[in-house]
């Protein structure tokens, strides 16, 4: 029997939104032979994927890490050292590793489990035990393996007794259809100019870890559950990454970019709207008050024309410069154009 490549391709079949982090397939200490078990474990803090796919004294520390929201990243397909000393029937003692597939849950172990993070715990060893041809049975916690020889109890605040019996009834009933894939839909539309992907599934983003995002030839497709899937041209992607992408004052892309021929690009995000014309303009953005204004007149299409430049502070309130104007704001509320014309 050879390594469990297969594992993003079962999550994901069952359900599970899951990443492939960065060189999952070539990871691990050795190669399987017979796979026998699935050992459930909880981190015990805040750890990461990166922490599991490279722990500083271990390495490779379990294949898969769960974190709270319910997303599996897949970290390793070869051994990890996930379990340590400890035995229990049908496994050979203190070689646990070597016949195991290790699952970290991102929890204290007594902050309790939320329904998404629970869940999709279970779908995911449903998933590895169909896969396998075992049954729920072979499922453990790293409390019952190790508790005697390590002290060991994780994964904490679970009932193994029910965490299998709810993991059978998932094996029993078979994978749900898997959601449709909005930044997949997005190529479909974009991809006469995005191109092909470049990513492996998609990474995490975002300080809420809600977002997602993929890299294609020449842009990147976005998504966030509140604004779904935009793609994100090169262009148009630079000068938001200069501005800390998603993190920064402009937040998630809500609509994709219009090209204007011979022009440039126009970007709507979250708090504000990119412009960029073609050749070597390093790009603008407009919001706020300024940026109502700006709509108010047609935007590009308007008396201003294009922005040249951002906001910058002016006269004790705000201003930003156009092709044919500027437009100054002042705390009091009024807003002024230089250009013959009345707000």
């Amino acid at each position: 029997m050879a390594d469990p490549v297969w594992l993003a391709d079962v999550l994901r079949a069952e359900g599970v939104e899951t990443v492939e982090y960065p060189g999952w397939l070539d990871r691990g200490h050795g190669d399987f032979g017979q796979i026998t078990h699935v050992m459930a474990h909880h981190t015990g803090g805040n750890a990461s994927p990166r922490s599991i796919a490279e722990h500083p004294e271990l390495g490779l520390s379990s294949q898969i890490h769960l974190a709270r929201n319910g997303v599996a990243t897949v970290v390793g397909a070869g051994i990890a050292w996930h379990a340590g000393p400890g035995d229990w029937p049908g496994i050979p003692t203190d070689d646990a590793n070597r016949v195991s597939i290790g699952i970290e849950a991102e929890n204290s172990g007594t902050e309790g489990w939320s329904a998404a993070q629970y869940w999709a715990y279970v779908k995911v060893c449903a998933a590895i035990c169909r896969q396998l041809g075992l049954g729920a049975d072979r499922v453990i916690g790293h409390k019952e393996w190790a508790g005697r020889s390590q002290g060991k109890w994780d994964p904490g605040g679970i009932d193994m007794d029910a965490f299998r019996q709810d993991i059978q009834q998932q094996i029993n009933r078979g994978p749900t259809p898997p959601a449709v894939n909005q930044i997949d839909e997005v190529q479909k539309v974009a991809g006469f100019w995005l191109g092909e992907r470049e990513t492996p599934g998609e990474m995490i983003c975002g300080s809420d870890g809600a977002g997602r995002y993929a890299k294609f030839r020449a842009g990147y497709v976005y998504w966030h559950p509140r604004f779904g899937a935009h793609a994100v041209n090169m262009r148009i992607f630079e000068y938001w990454a200069g501005l800390n992408w998603e993190n920064g004052p402009l937040g998630y892309p809500v609509q994709g970019h219009t090209y204007v021929e011979g022009v440039g690009d126009i970007q709507a995000f979250e708090r504000g709207v990119v412009f960029r014309k073609l050749g070597d303009d390093p790009g603008h953005h407009v919001h706020g008050v300024i940026g109502d204004a700006y709509y108010r007149r047609g935007a590009e299409t308007g008396e201003l024309g294009w922005p040249v430049s951002n906001e910058y502070e002016y006269n004790g309130g705000r201003a930003q410069d156009f092709e044919n104007g500027s437009l100054a704001w002042h705390p009091t509320g009024a807003v002024r154009i230089s250009t013959p014309s009345t707000d």
